[in-house]
């Protein structure tokens, strides 16, 4: 059983107790164990905060150049990859994760940090010389200001990394509100963040719920921008309360993909693809191929061997270094994945594996077991919306028209995959899929110069990328005037004094 951490919020660049002086604990969810007691922040500890970051922004790390923000930010990255394994433990356990998958998540967070430290090198802009030969325009970029950052629960550091080094790198101060469930690794890499160099005030963590502390900082007045990453219900809540005070919103939202496997795709390849797409992190991804969409020649013996495969599978507890599968969040989430596949049977779905809870050796935690459900049709509730677990919904098709069609079929827009060896056929389908993301011959393969984000209710904004940094950044127009300016209402008040003096009568002799 782990040491206990108790953590205070990290505030101007050192660990502050929170105003309220309570706390919130958190328990495995895959053991029950106590891991670990955070601060409950509150709107007192948010003004705090939000004032070290303003402080910071204006007592000049919004004007460090770029070079200095990648020195800080390789260091972070360096001190991350030196940390990792401390790191993934501590997201392990908190999340209920596999540690073998926590551990590339780390490495993949510290690989965002260098990605956005060379961007930091060559953030650019633009000069207009063709406005005449008096003129001379300028287009630079700014850093927005003190952001507000929340991140969840499912990837702790990871969704964190894709905003936070880019922020940085832009030139702007953070305020953070992590997951009150999983708070424990941004408390770990604040710390990291000032022994690599980063000043006191840029980089804030406030601890606590949504309602005590995410609310007070989509409100404050003194926050420019609200990078939030979390369910669409949610996201639709802080664009409204953001509207408040016109701060910019940028939202990484929910996600209902689907994995098309044609009869052409590469077998193999296309049941390790779709295995791991409702898999990884037991589901609880906005990224996850919650749909396979299955040409039908070749579903029955696809499906077999999707089924065995997934019988196959090693669950266990979160630090085991074999195990495929772990724990769900908490017994609130897992009995809402189950009540979807409750209801998929319900409306003429058949479950041909999982679809329980599992008991016996994991009766402590919240384990489900993975779950493939055929027959869905495009009306049930398992295909429309966002179940966050290991479920796997299966839909058949005859004709790329209606793969297509069934793919789009969905308020949300965040990835697809598709798997066919034919690249016209691939290329022609990615244009034609609305997502953000196509996967096209794998799943969840990306890399840091690769915008993320989502068409429809999947959000607005991008992450990763130049897009990444640029969305936090503002655009300033500058002109100037080069030689004499000529007066828009008659003369200049110089030459109005000039014909004033030379129109008086001569003196006499």
């Amino acid at each position: 059983m782990p040491d206990v951490r108790r953590s205070d919020h990290f505030i101007n660049g050192a660990p502050r107790k929170g105003a309220s002086g309570e706390r919130h604990s958190r328990h495995s969810p895959a053991h029950g164990g106590l891991l670990a007691e955070f601060a409950a922040g509150d709107a007192r500890d948010v003004n705090e905060a939000v004032l070290a970051a303003r402080t910071a922004f204006n007592a000049g790390w919004s004007a460090t150049s770029g070079e200095q923000r990648a020195t800080v930010l390789n260091a972070f990255a360096a001190l991350i990859d030196a940390n990792a394994d401390r790191l993934a433990a501590i997201e392990a356990e908190e999340v209920g994760k596999p540690v073998r998958f926590a551990r590339f998540e780390i490495g993949a967070s510290a690989q965002l940090a260098r990605y956005a430290a060379a961007l930091a090198w060559q953030l650019s802009g633009q000069s207009f010389n063709n406005l005449g030969e008096d003129k001379l325009g300028l287009v630079t970029r700014e850093p927005c200001g003190v952001v507000g950052l929340i991140t969840p629960w499912n990837f702790p550091l990871l969704t964190l990394f894709q905003k936070l080094p880019y922020a940085l790198a832009a030139g702007c101060t953070v305020v953070l509100k992590p997951s009150e469930l999983t708070s424990g690794t941004a408390l770990e890499v604040a710390a990291l963040a000032v022994e690599a160099g980063l000043p006191a005030g840029v980089f804030n963590v406030v601890t606590g719920t949504g309602e005590a502390v995410g609310n007070a900082l989509v409100t404050h007045k003194d926050v420019d921008m609200i990078s939030f990453t979390g369910s669409t219900r949610v996201g639709k809540q802080i664009a409204r309360e953001a509207a408040g005070t016109m701060k910019r919103v940028a939202l990484e939202l929910g996600g209902k993909a689907a994995n098309i496997v044609f009869a052409d795709a590469d077998f193999e390849a296309a049941i390790d693809g779709v295995l791991f797409g409702f898999i990884l992190n037991q589901g609880q991804e906005c990224v996850a191929g919650a749909r396979l969409l299955l040409e039908a020649s070749i579903a029955p013996r696809f499906l077999e061997e999707l089924k065995q495969r997934t019988g196959r599978l090693k669950i266990g507890l979160p630090l085991d270094q074999s195990v495929d599968v772990s724990s769900l969040i908490h017994e609130a989430h897992l009995e809402s994945v189950l009540g979807h596949v409750a209801s998929a049977q319900r409306e003429g779905a058949e479950v041909v594996v999982g679809g329980k809870r599992l008991g016996d050796e994991f009766a402590s935690g919240f384990f489900m077991a993975p779950t493939i459900v055929t027959g869905v049709s495009p009306d049930m509730r398992l295909f429309r919306e966002e179940v966050f677990g290991p479920v796997l919904s299966v839909t058949t098709f005859d004709s790329v028209e209606e793969a297509v069609a069934l793919a789009n079929d969905t308020d949300y827009g965040l990835a697809n995959g598709v798997w066919t060896m034919d690249i016209n056929k691939a290329l022609t389908i990615a244009r034609r899929l609305r997502s953000g993301t196509v996967f096209v011959n794998t799943y969840l393969e990306t890399a840091p110069q690769l915008p993320f984000g989502g068409y429809k209710q999947s959000g607005q904004g991008r992450e990763n990328g130049l897009e990444g940094l640029l969305e936090f950044t503002e655009i300033k127009s500058t002109v100037v005037k080069l030689g004499p300016r000529e007066a828009i209402f008659g003369h200049t008040a110089a030459a109005h004094q000039v014909e004033l003096e030379t129109s008086q009568p001569s003196p006499l002799p």
